[in-house]
């Protein structure tokens, strides 16, 4: 599976496919920058009228120009205290110093340096090559005032990173920082103040959920719970095997490495296993180098992570590990492919391997129930709107799409389509446009033809 949680949409319900795997993060990025942006210029405007502006030596030319507003000059002195936190925290990572990372946290609050001794030993156990952090806007609550006092100081903080032999370039991730200050120190107090406002996954990552452990491979990092060693290295080997079978399956030459979350915690980044009724073994999670709404409206998606369903970790396999580093290897094309093609893909990677170890017959018998089962349960291929809560096989029927594909333009044919939609099909017409100059068919036309597939035997 691509993305959890899935759009809210009903199924069938018509949405533009701009961005299907990022758009539910973009929506609440967007929203709280510009809560931001709003809240400063209130800000700007208020002390403007307390200290009406003086006028340029140009029109003045006997008087000097006005220092700032006591206001002014202490906002500039406690984003220099902030800032300075914030490089000694980066510093103290990389450097492995736990008494660094720990001299700007509330003395006082025992429980919140148990956490971040934690947080510390997790990300110093990550190993990052870049690390660093940097204030974003001032956000304002009441309630986190009243906790803490009027000093209070809630941010937005962008956490910038790179991790070895993953991430093919920095990418970044959101936090929530409440800061007060005490005896004319600025002090760290909380960090979940802000959680409920960012975006989906942000201070959820793999490292900020409790003690972990990290296991490593060629092309493969896996974090699991601290202790749980020989799932982890259980992991690492599945994962191996699944990055061949991606390298022999799919003909994009993608060489990068990837992430694996296999956590007992339901919701990792923007993953979430929470309820029952989620039957996905994985998920593929996009990084940013850009999040949606700091440079553009969507954001430039630099990789995905992928997280394990904790109630799947034990059935962790290189069948199930092929259709998800799928994803990943296709995260950085851009985005805008239809999700029937993106899970048809992933699907035809792993049906391969399954062909590899089981012969013919068994894919020969799913094929057989996708058309005789699944298709009649469709009118047309499944929409984006409400993949993932619709009751037919929308996997299946999307995996002999791309069967159909295949043996009307053959595998490269059917990878330069995913790669030309991904990075250009930012629309209906688009994908059609885009679909019909590579294939001869529109989605409408591929449905018509797909439904009187019979497959070579």
């Amino acid at each position: 599976m691509s993305v959890i949680p899935p759009s809210a949409d009903p199924p069938g319900a018509q949405v533009p496919p701009h961005g299907p795997r990022r758009w539910l993060g973009l929506l609440v990025v967007v929203t709280l920058v510009s809560a931001g942006v709003g809240y400063a210029v209130h800000d700007r405007e208020r002390d403007a009228r307390s200290h009406p502006p003086v006028a340029s030596p140009s029109t003045q030319p006997n008087q000097g120009t006005r220092p700032p507003s006591k206001t002014a000059a202490a906002v500039a002195a406690r984003r220099h205290a902030v800032d300075t936190i914030l490089l000694r925290r980066s510093t103290a990572i990389r450097t492995a110093d736990e008494k660094l990372f720990l001299q700007d946290v509330d003395p006082a609050n025992a429980t919140l340096r148990r956490q971040q001794e934690v947080l510390f030993a997790n990300l110093v156990a990550v190993g990052f090559g870049e690390i660093g952090y940097s204030q974003a806007e001032e956000r304002f609550d009441a309630a986190v005032v009243r906790a803490h006092g009027a000093s209070t100081y809630l941010v937005r903080v962008l956490m910038r990173y790179q991790i070895p032999k993953v991430d093919a370039t920095a990418v970044s991730s959101e936090l929530g920082y409440t800061f007060i200050n005490r005896g004319g120190r600025w002090i760290l107090v909380d960090d979940n103040d802000l959680d409920k406002d960012l975006g989906p996954g942000a201070h959820k990552e793999p490292w900020d959920l409790g003690p972990i452990e990290v296991h490593r491979g060629p092309r493969v990092l896996v974090v699991v719970e601290k202790g749980d060693a020989k799932r982890g290295n259980s992991i690492v080997t599945e994962a191996g095997e699944a990055l061949t079978e991606v390298a022999a399956y799919w003909p994009r030459k993608w060489e990068g490495s990837v992430l694996i979350a296999a956590l007992d915690e339901p919701d990792v980044r923007d993953a979430r296993f929470a309820d029952e009724d989620v039957e996905s073994a994985a998920s593929a999670g996009n990084t940013f180098s850009s999040l949606p709404g700091q440079d553009t409206a969507d954001g430039t998606v630099a990789g995905a992570y992928i997280v394990v369903n904790p109630n799947e970790r034990d059935r962790v396999d290189e069948i199930l590990l092929s259709h998800e580093v799928t994803h990943v290897a296709t995260a950085d094309l851009g985005g805008y492919e239809p999700l029937w093609l993106a899970e048809g893909a992933a699907e035809y990677v792993s049906w391969r391997g399954i062909e590899a170890i089981s012969g013919p017959g068994e894919v020969g018998k799913w094929e057989q129930e996708v058309i005789d089962q699944a298709l009649p349960q469709l009118s047309a291929l499944p929409s984006d709107a409400g993949f993932y809560q619709n009751t037919a096989d929308v996997y299946g029927v999307s995996w002999l799409a791309v069967r159909f594909l295949v043996s009307r333009i053959g595998l490269t044919g059917v990878e330069d389509l995913y790669e030309d939609l991904a990075r250009n099909g930012i629309d209906q017409v688009s994908r059609d446009r885009i679909l019909q100059s590579r294939t001869s068919f529109t989605e409408a036309s591929l449905w018509i033809y797909l439904k009187d597939y019979k497959p070579p035997r």
